[in-house]
């Protein structure tokens, strides 16, 4: 049976700021963080009002990885300046990028109440029992002290400009901060109060623009000489779409960790090798500890097919594309193909007998670099199968 819904207005006097802090507090996955900084999800509820000398912050939520987003509410029908508010909430960020741990545990016992502290919060949380300790505290510190932290102004009715985002932003250059505005839109089903339908979108959010363009000239068996260009007179949506992959904190993260457990070497040929891999079609998904790269269905379905992982230590992993590839129709040893074509080109390298589309082991980043132009010749072929399944079979 169909029931109709009437868009409500959030600065209707039902609403507060108060009840849209509880909302987002109990339902913190409301919250599209996912789509804006992937590394910064899922968000745990830290709790409301936490006590800073920059003031209350309305709502603020960590990530199993130490990421911390804060939120700040606001219902457009209060006096109070849109500027103001993203004056403030970037005031909150550059107040916590002054703490370290200890200072936000305490001020979470103080303010909210975990007596037991935020590790043990973080730790009741589905799946994150057996995080180590040492670890979320060193990314947290690390977080704080560089300023990477999701801002998100939360409300009804945002239309704020990226242009004075960015002019705010521009005023702590050293810190790495995202600010976005979501907007949520309420529905009311059928005649009654409850339950609500509660719509979020990103209305906008500020990117960090690359100023350089670093070009990897030669190849990785005689050498490479790399060619810097600055201050660059390129529009911003150009340097964007040059930047795609790389603009986000946790792509930040992963080639600092990338360095710290390999060389520069190293880290300056994953940047080739995603240069190139988005030049022939490939998409980036970035992780914390690693990032894939995937193939948009040419179909246009708006599935991506896995193709390859590299994680932080140096490491590749092949994706397991069969089931994608099926759920397309596409036929599935075209995977198992390119698996083995693959793996013949390394030493000791074979498909897994148990799933053949992945290989028996993973392959080290320094492995790839004096076979790349050989690996990349077999995955441009493997994604032209994709693309023309048909010709394949005939």
């Amino acid at each position: 049976m169909a029931s109709s819904i009437e868009r409500v207005a959030l600065h209707c006097n039902e609403f507060s700021e108060n009840w849209l802090q509880k909302l987002i507090h109990e339902n913190p996955s409301l919250l599209p963080i996912s789509e804006i900084e992937s590394g910064f999800a899922p968000a745990i509820s830290m709790g409301r009002e936490i006590k800073t000398n920059a003031g209350f912050i309305d709502n603020l939520f960590i990530s199993p990885e130490g990421y911390l987003t804060i939120v700040e509410t606001k219902l457009w029908r209060n006096p109070q300046a849109r500027r103001e508010v993203v004056g403030q909430i970037i005031d909150y960020a550059k107040e916590l990028s002054k703490w370290t741990f200890s200072e936000l545990d305490s001020s979470l016992r103080n303010s909210v109440h975990i007596s037991d502290g935020l590790i043990a919060k973080v730790r009741k949380q589905p799946g994150c029992e057996d995080i180590e300790e040492h670890t979320l505290i060193d990314n947290i510190n690390k977080n704080l002290r560089r300023g990477r932290i999701l801002l998100l102004i939360v409300g009804d009715g945002i239309r704020e400009s990226v242009e004075e985002m960015v002019a705010y932003l521009s005023q702590s250059p050293q810190l790495h901060f995202t600010l976005a505005l979501v907007e949520l839109q309420v529905y009311r089903l059928g005649d009654s109060i409850d339950p609500l339908l509660v719509i979020p979108q990103v209305v906008t959010r500020t990117r960090e623009i690359t100023r350089a363009v670093v070009r990897v000239e030669g190849d990785y068996s005689t050498g490479l000489t790399l060619n810097i260009d600055s201050d660059l007179g390129t529009e911003p949506e150009t340097l964007q779409r040059r930047s795609s992959g790389r603009t986000t904190l946790s792509a930040q993260d992963y080639f600092e960790q990338l360095l710290q457990n390999t060389n520069s070497y190293t880290a300056e040929f994953v940047k080739k090798v995603i240069a190139d891999s988005q030049q022939i079609g490939l998409t980036v998904e970035w992780n914390t500890s690693s990032f894939g790269l995937q193939f948009p269905d040419p179909a246009g379905s708006g599935l991506r097919i896995s193709i390859m992982t590299f994680d932080k230590r140096g490491q590749i992993m092949l994706g397991y594309a069969e089931k994608q590839l099926e759920a397309l129709g596409i036929p599935s040893n075209i995977n198992h193909r390119f698996c083995a074509d693959s793996a013949a080109i390394f030493i000791g390298l074979a498909p897994n007998p148990l799933k053949l589309g992945s290989w028996n082991r993973k392959v080290a980043i320094s492995e790839l670099i004096p076979l790349y132009d050989r690996f990349m010749k077999k995955l441009e072929a493997y994604l032209d199968e994709i693309a023309n399944p048909r010709m394949t079979l005939d």
